[in-house]
């Protein structure tokens, strides 16, 4: 009994898959035996693979509104939509000739790709999760602190991943403003995401000292690849950077340094907010460069530091209209007349507000001493004011 094409293609694609690229196999085998072009998509349209010449954008603009299993024509290609799982939520594939009539592909010969694809995506996925597993795990240890003995364990297996042993390195803290778990798939992402940028990184999302799981902790090298390509990812997250550190002994420490940085971050989105001026935009602290009262404020903890805040401005509650002008006022320089252009009222408004927050505040907004207290407590919220006119 003679062995049917497709079956026939199984079995190749079985006994000659190789160790690397085995997608991009797989579709140059599909692509050869249906004599078209081929895109395969994810379920959001991310091109996963695609061998030939055919218009693969508008080839997903027809296929996520074709039939699960159907033909039709995008210009001068005819295709063939074959979408995989419930609703196509796994993944779509479609073949494409440039030709005036409908794609003529074998109905087993399709179902033996859909098969083979299937089998391959499951592969990769699943070396993808041991890749994401092994690089927390790695994470995970250092975070508990490598004795200097026996660092020279360790910096191999950090080589593994693309680190230069005994280089500089930096730890990272990121949350996003929604407060959304990072789950595998977001995992994957970065990695990829980071390799694609030539920026070594070990990432995990549930190290012990995590404050929520929320929080994703990672270490990157201290260049300025790394350091654009993470500033390039702050889009809508609060995210802290440690100084630069070469001994893996001292992760720990770094680890620390950055969640304090974060906690920085976090406290100028919350004031961007108050003021209405989120954007989008993210913030990123760097624990180096950070300024002393910002230092100073995150090495307190959280609760104190809110009580201690709260009563230094206890006089202005419910007189939400001075304590606005005076944040303006600290972030204008002290100068009455930017406060007024910017607050839309005339300088002797302005002089008099400054005047009733003084008596409320027991001390004049000349004195050194008050004007440090104040930068203290409403630093974020200053900040926020001076970045939104720059």
């Amino acid at each position: 009994m003679a062995t049917s094409p497709a079956l026939k293609f199984l079995q190749d694609v079985v006994r000659n898959l190789p160790d690397g690229d085995q997608l991009g196999y797989v579709l140059q085998r599909i692509s050869r035996l249906a004599d078209a072009a081929i895109a395969l998509f994810d379920a959001r349209g991310d091109l996963l693979g695609a061998v030939g010449e055919a218009p693969v954008r508008l080839l997903w603009e027809h296929a996520a509104e074709a039939e699960p299993n159907s033909t039709g024509r995008v210009g001068r290609w005819a295709v063939r939509v074959r979408r995989s799982g419930p609703s196509g939520g796994v993944f779509t594939f479609v073949l494409a000739t440039k030709t005036d009539v409908a794609v003529r592909v074998d109905d087993e010969l399709v179902a033996a790709a859909d098969i083979a694809i299937t089998a391959v995506l499951g592969i990769v996925r699943g070396t993808d999760v041991r890749r994401a597993r092994d690089n927390a795990q790695l994470l995970e240890t250092l975070e508990l602190g490598i004795p200097a003995s026996r660092e020279h364990r360790y910096w191999p297996r950090l080589v593994e991943f693309g680190f230069v042993a005994h280089s500089a390195f930096l730890v990272v803290v990121g949350e996003s403003w929604d407060g959304t778990v990072p789950d595998a798939g977001y995992v994957t992402a970065v990695l990829d995401d980071a390799a694609a940028a030539g920026v070594p990184i070990l990432l995990a999302t549930r190290l012990v000292r995590a404050s929520s799981d929320s929080v994703v902790h990672a270490l990157i090298p201290d260049g300025d690849e790394a350091r654009a390509w993470l500033r390039g990812r702050i889009a809508n997250r609060s995210l802290g950077v440690s100084t630069p550190r070469s001994r893996l002994d001292e992760v720990p420490a770094a680890l620390r340094e950055a969640e304090l940085a974060h906690r920085v971050a976090e406290g100028r989105r919350s004031a961007r907010a108050a003021e209405a001026m989120s954007g989008g935009r993210g913030e990123l602290v760097d624990y180096a460069t950070m300024p002393l009262s910002d230092w100073l404020a995150c090495r307190a903890t959280g609760s104190a530091l809110r009580d201690r805040s709260r009563a230094v401005l206890a006089p202005l509650d419910g007189h939400d209209e001075l304590r606005h002008t005076l944040v303006v006022y600290l972030a204008a320089g002290l100068n009455v007349s930017r406060v007024a252009e910017r607050l839309y009222i005339h300088a002797n408004t302005v002089r008099y507000r400054l005047s009733r927050i003084e008596d409320l505040l027991g001390g004049d907004l000349d004195d050194a001493l008050l004007l440090g207290e104040l930068g203290l407590v409403l630093g974020p919220e200053i900040r926020a004011l001076r970045e939104d006119d720059g």
